[in-house]
Order: C-alpha cells, then sequence, then structure tokens
C-alpha cells in the first residue's frame, strides 16, 4: 500500500515532518520554489495546536481525486491531502489551512449549523449575487435555495463564470469565489481569513460568520486549557 511504502521511504529520506503533532509524509517531491519548512512555521505559528488535534495526517503529493475533482487539496477520513505543485508558500499555506478548517467543521457540524443562521446568511448573500449573474448568465433554478454542495452549481461558477471574473462580481458579498460555491466552503474561506487574511473585512462582510468562528474558536481554546 503506498501509504505503508510512503513513510518507510520518509524515515529512510527525512521527508517526514511535523504540523501541530500532526504527522506530515511527503509522497512526492515538493516544488523547488516551495520552502516546506517556511510553509509549517508558518502555520504553526498561527493555529493553534487544538485546531488541529482530530487531523492524523497530512499527505503532499498526487493523487487521483485531484485530476478527478480538479483541486489542489482535501480533507477525508480524519487526513489531509494537498498538492505537491505549487505556485509558492502562500498558495500551500491556503490550501493546508482551508482543508484544516473542513476538519474543525466535521467534529463542529452541530455548533456551526444547528442554529441556521450561517445557513441563513449565506442564502441570503447567493440572492444578492444571483441577481447579479442573472443580468448575463442563466442561473441553475434552485441557486438562491441550495446551501449544499451541488455538481451543477459548482461547474456554473467554475466554468460558465469563471473564477476571474466572479471575484469580480462577488466582491461585498463573499469574501471570495470558492466562497459562493457552498456553506462548507463559506465557512472555509471564513476560516482561511481569520487567520491569513483581512479580519475586519470578514467582520463586517460576513457578521454571522465571524461570529460563528469566534464564538466557536473561542470554546475550543477554553475547552482546550481545561
Amino acid at each position: 500500500m503506498w501509504i505503508e511504502e510512503s513513510i518507510k521511504k520518509g524515515k529512510r529520506m527525512k521527508d517526514m515532518f511535523n504540523l501541530n503533532d500532526v504527522t506530515i509524509i511527503i509522497k512526492d517531491m515538493i516544488s523547488d520554489d516551495v520552502d516546506f519548512e517556511f510553509v509549517l512555521n508558518y502555520i504553526s505559528s498561527r493555529v493553534p495546536f487544538y485546531l488541529t488535534s482530530n487531523i492524523e495526517m497530512i499527505y503532499v503529493g498526487q493523487f487521483p481525486e485531484m485530476k478527478e475533482r480538479d483541486i489542489n487539496a482535501f480533507y477525508e477520513n480524519d487526513a489531509i491531502y494537498v498538492t505537491n505543485k505549487q505556485d509558492d508558500e502562500m498558495d500551500m499555506i491556503e490550501d493546508i489551512i482551508h482543508e484544516i478548517s473542513h476538519a474543525v467543521e466535521q467534529y463542529n457540524q452541530e455548533y456551526i449549523y444547528g442554529s441556521g443562521a450561517l445557513q441563513r446568511e449565506f442564502v441570503a448573500k447567493r440572492k444578492r449575487l444571483s441577481d447579479l449573474l442573472s443580468q448575463k448568465y442563466e442561473v441553475p433554478a434552485d441557486f438562491n435555495i441550495n446551501f449544499e454542495y451541488d455538481r451543477s452549481i459548482d461547474e456554473f461558477l467554475y466554468k460558465d463564470v469563471g473564477y476571474d471574473a466572479l471575484n469580480q462580481i462577488c466582491v461585498n458579498i463573499f469574501p471570495s469565489a470558492y466562497a459562493c460555491t457552498s456553506v462548507s466552503e463559506y465557512w472555509a474561506k471564513g476560516f482561511e481569513e481569520l487567520f491569513i487574511g483581512e479580519t475586519s473585512n470578514l467582520r463586517q462582510m460576513c457578521p454571522v460568520l465571524y461570529r460563528t468562528l469566534a464564538l466557536l474558536i473561542k470554546e475550543l481554546k477554553d475547552e482546550d486549557q481545561q
């Protein structure tokens, strides 16, 4: 199995690293332009241990899911998978922090989504975005009501509109084009912004998202200190 082979190889070649006590295995060589030690130091200086406690492993390399879904990283079964092909350190930092957010999300679903407030904020933003998009595009029928991930909506935003155009259209509505994809990605982008972005902009643009993030992180910190 490739995981066992990577662990053995890593021990021989010193391709095993650590981030907040999470083991990182380098399956495929990282781009020469990326200083991986810098990436790890940057993340560990900003993201506290208690937010990575449910992550078992981080794998760096090429994986079939990335090609199939045209993505750079994903979170699955308590592990983060991130591509080794990165433009620079910040690209890799953003990918890893984004997937850390999904680990936090998985273990705190009720706290994040239980009241429905975050979903309502997301849907209200989708409606505002739909009004702008409908001037030029045929918007999917359930765009204004569906806050879950939907492939047809994803492809509409990614392929029909395009993220370059969408980033311009969604200014002051969503923190990024990808945040429009689903409420889960809205959460993840907010998490990114909290640790490596503009928190003042997030607080003003997405008050429910910001408050949910801030309160959950405080609660997890308090639990960790007990």
